[in-house]
């Protein structure tokens, strides 16, 4: 935020109320990027689960319990109220693991189905299609999950249509066409680079194929998706699990490390190649190439781990922090995602083992099947 960004502070009373007691008051309220200072009292927008704006007053609900309300803005109540909602829904994309990288298309409409009906911003990503709908938690849809884009003329809905299910997108006015060919654009666009690395138009961001679908390609591609350092594991693991109980994939990771582990055949930037295995009841994830990560083994089914893990499109270091780390600095950033984010609470719930790539790795993971 810069100094001259007016918008973003305003004179007002304020008044808090929670466990330690209640605070009340006259001062300028400021708001930046991650929460609202106001009269020595900081908010953080992670902590910010509700928000309301109701006969002039703005009033923030608090976890685990508490309230912050700001009133008397007089003539700044507008313009002050949607910077302040502006700065806590983008705070909170991220903190739920649902932005992306570079600019997303913005559009303003809403989510009619599932329901309840509801206003929301939408942000089309080169990668998935965030919505942030009023008085919710935002959320992202995955292009990888998208099976089709419909537009409905005679009631002016877009409808997104995934393995799962279908969402309805309305209210965009005159912007309802054009929301339908970002996504489409953007889906399109996904597909093509999916499909110049594998070779096949089996691939989609996220999804994992099964060796069964890919029939004698299984072995040309899990060698020309590995990096060398990652090719011996991965045959053993696709041993021990058998070949026709496995899956690969491709992931756009919208967490890239500075430095990574390059395919033996060169992949989109920044853009992975996952092995996934069932083996004795246990799903083994293996990244072939991209990040230096770790192998996880999770308790489930296959097609729930990989749903979840798309759904986090793939996104590590909220499954890598350990019970101390999420109570410490480390965790911080992911405290809203570590209590709200069901994809990434079922997966740390299922992680079994998470199998450091070293010398005893082959040990490790013996015990950890076992």
């Amino acid at each position: 935020m810069s100094d001259g960004d007016e918008t973003r502070r305003a004179l007002c009373s304020f008044e808090t109320e929670g466990p330690g007691g209640a605070l009340s008051g006259q001062s300028e309220a400021l708001v930046d990027d991650d929460g609202v200072t106001v009269g020595g009292v900081r908010v953080g927008f992670l902590d910010a689960d509700t928000f309301s704006d109701e006969r002039r007053v703005l009033t923030l609900g608090l976890h685990p319990s508490g309230q912050l309300r700001l009133s008397m803005l007089a003539r700044r109540h507008e313009t002050f109220a949607r910077a302040l909602a502006e700065a806590r829904d983008a705070a909170r994309v991220r903190g739920l693991l649902a932005h992306g990288l570079g600019v997303p298309e913005r559009f303003d409409g809403a989510v009619l189905e599932p329901g309840p009906a509801s206003d929301a911003r939408l942000l089309v990503w080169p990668t998935h299609v965030t919505v942030v709908p009023v008085g919710s938690d935002p959320f992202q849809l995955p292009l990888g999950s998208v099976d089709d884009v419909r537009f409905v003329e005679g009631t002016w809905e877009v409808v997104l249509a995934t393995r799962t299910g279908t969402f309805h997108f309305g209210r965009l006015a005159r912007r309802t066409d054009a929301f339908a060919r970002a996504v489409r654009k953007a889906r399109t666009a996904m597909l093509e680079r999916c499909a110049r690395a594998s070779g096949t138009r089996l691939f989609a961001d996220g999804r994992a194929v099964p060796a069964t679908d890919l029939d004698t390609g299984f072995e040309r591609l899990l060698v020309s998706f590995s990096a060398p350092e990652r090719l011996d594991g991965a045959r053993e693991i696709v041993k021990r699990a058998g070949r026709d109980s496995c899956a690969l994939g491709l992931a756009e990771l919208l967490d890239p490390d500075d430095e990574g582990l390059a395919a033996r055949e060169e992949l989109p930037e920044n853009t992975a190649a996952f092995l996934l295995a069932h083996a004795g009841g246990l799903v083994v994830l293996e990244l072939l190439s991209g990040p230096a990560a770790a192998t996880y083994v999770f308790r489930g089914t296959p097609t729930a781990i990989a749903g979840d893990l798309a759904g986090l499109h793939f996104r590590r270091r909220g499954l890598a922090l350990s019970d101390t780390e999420v109570r410490g600095p480390a965790g911080r950033p992911y405290r809203l995602a570590l209590r709200r984010l069901e994809p990434l609470k079922r997966l740390r719930a299922a992680t079994a083992a998470r199998v450091i790539h070293d010398g005893g790795w082959g040990e490790a993971l013996s015990k950890a099947l076992a």
